[in-house]
């Protein structure tokens, strides 16, 4: 009986260390992301001061696009080490072997899905909140590498369609803001990825995120530490067209459907 109290208040004990430990290197890797985003967020402006009034607009862009997916990899490399966050990938070969404009359309999870994405995925234009523009740690990266903002509509969408129809990538959330898990596996989609689909003809690509934990999800205070290591699982789909004889509406609805049964 002794005995078997001293092994179970030992593996209690264990446990605590363990979750002391990890939460030292979340408070280390929150500090040290802290720095990287203000510091990096400072030298996209420096570079896009020094590169957008210079260079052509797609020179420009392909620069900053190869310079933020460094940057991205770098940091999940600096999460990894510190064993905050293990990210897998599937089918990225797909992509990769696939040429001409295309939407890379993937669900939201939590706040750092978009990172994951990019770091992986290359010459990336992103669909992004307008507001984000007004934020001074990501105005400078989201301007260098072209990113489109969400408003006002009419003009995202014909952006969004001559950069496709130029061979431009897209990345694009259909859901438009992280998930909100009371409203299902995902949050009704968007209508308009399905109108630049069809006007554009550019196939899009559903990229599946899923993840074993709430960390950075909706509503998650970015005060609270996570206090276990989270796994990402980002797996690449097989592309969707909007038909001849669809409507956008129905194309909506078809590819969130798809994510309802991957996810579900």
């Amino acid at each position: 009986m002794n005995q078997s109290g001293s092994n179970e208040q030992g593996g209690t004990g264990g446990v605590s260390v363990w979750c002391v430990m990890h939460g030292l290197r979340m408070l280390v890797a929150s500090l040290a992301s802290l720095i990287y985003w203000v510091v990096g967020g400072l030298l996209f402006v420096i570079a896009g001061l020094v590169c957008v009034p210079f260079l052509p607009g797609e020179t420009s862009r392909a620069l900053g696009q190869w310079l933020l997916q460094g940057a991205f990899r770098t940091f999940l490399l600096l999460l990894r080490v510190l064993g905050v966050l293990r990210v897998e990938y599937r089918g990225l070969d797909k992509l990769r072997d696939s040429t001409g404009g295309l939407i890379v359309a993937p669900n939201h999870p939590a706040l750092w899905d978009a990172v994951c994405v990019i770091a992986r995925i290359e010459g990336l234009r992103c669909i992004l909140k307008a507001s984000l523009l007004h934020n001074p740690i990501l105005v400078g990266g989201a301007t260098l590498a072209g990113f489109i903002p969400n408003k006002p509509v009419h003009k995202m969408v014909q952006r969004s369609i001559e950069a496709l129809r130029q061979g431009e990538r897209l990345l694009f959330f259909p859901e438009g803001t992280r998930t909100r898990k009371q409203e299902g596996v995902v949050n009704p989609f968007q209508g308009g990825i399905g109108i630049i689909a069809a006007q554009s003809g550019a196939p899009v690509w559903p990229v599946f995120i899923e993840t074993d934990s709430d960390y950075l999800s909706k509503g998650w205070p970015l005060w609270r530490v996570q206090l276990r290591r989270i796994h990402m699982r980002i797996t690449v789909g097989e592309p969707l067209a909007c038909d001849a004889d669809e409507t956008a509406q129905h194309f909506v609805k078809r590819l969130e459907e798809t994510f309802i049964e991957a996810l579900g």
